[in-house]
């Protein structure tokens, strides 16, 4: 399989000539026009995708699927309230493939198992951070933009973790850094890929969900500053040197960089 990371929580994964998006988004969604967004590389790359995985529903994770699909037939799987969404944006519902947690499906070469996650908690000290940097300051109605859109465009509890199986490998891909209580995951995946931003101290949040899944290698992704203020570049590189030191190779994510397993 080969993976490629487009920025965000914005995958492609590729195996046997069949190519699956996972949560798809071109970018900061103000001050361009759908057409203009169409015509960046990164689009041109998703519209290739012969299938879309929707990991929830949070505007960095739905918000150019219509731009991009709209007027395809490329099937978009998604949980209920990122459907609702979607539809009420333009998406013409026969491409929707409601998912519930459980549910496996095969695409091409791939099969596909969907598992109830949960989205992590924005804590005391992500809120204190996003509110005094200095980006939130010089353009406080950014944020209020993108507070905005997140109420438009709610994750209700709706969080997945798909694992994505072919050529005899395993992928487990997270859309956030929390899991389920009393979920049975699968353990020991081939590459655990995971978000790495969301909470005042990301590897603390992340290494319970390390020694839970057990997998044999890990890539971050989200940890870039894709939408300031909201969101802000994460240093990786202590956390993947402390998982690389216990046996478990560890890196961050590079746009334009195709990882192979």
């Amino acid at each position: 399989m080969k993976i490629e990371w487009h920025g965000t929580a914005a995958l492609t994964i590729e195996s046997g000539g069949v190519m699956l998006a996972a949560d798809p988004f071109i970018g900061m969604p103000f001050g361009m026009r759908d057409a203009e967004r169409l015509k960046t590389d990164r689009a041109k790359v998703f519209r290739q995708a012969d299938a879309v995985l929707v990991t929830h529903g949070h505007f960095d994770h739905i918000y150019d699927i219509p731009a991009i699909y709209g007027g395809t037939d490329t099937p978009i799987y998604a949980t209920k309230t990122p459907v609702k969404t979607m539809t009420e944006k333009g998406i013409d519902p026969a491409q929707l493939r409601m998912l519930t947690p459980g549910e496996s499906f095969t695409t091409g070469d791939f099969r596909i198992t969907a598992y109830q996650s949960r989205h992590c908690t924005f804590d005391l000290a992500v809120i204190l951070q996003t509110v005094f940097r200095k980006a939130t300051v010089r353009h406080p109605i950014s944020l209020i933009k993108l507070l905005r859109l997140n109420k438009a465009y709610p994750e209700n509890g709706e969080t997945l973790l798909y694992m994505i199986e072919a050529e005899g490998k395993r992928i487990q891909l997270m859309g956030s850094m929390g899991m389920a209580e009393g979920v049975s995951y699968p353990v020991g995946a081939d590459l655990l890929i995971l978000p790495f931003q969301g909470t005042g101290d990301p590897a603390r949040t992340v290494r319970p969900i390390v020694d839970r899944l057990k997998p044999k290698a890990i890539l971050l992704d989200h940890y870039d500053d894709a939408f300031p203020p909201m969101s802000a570049l994460i240093r990786t590189d202590p956390f993947t040197r402390e998982m690389t030191d216990k046996g478990i190779p560890c890196e961050a994510a590079q746009v334009g960089r195709i990882i192979e397993i």
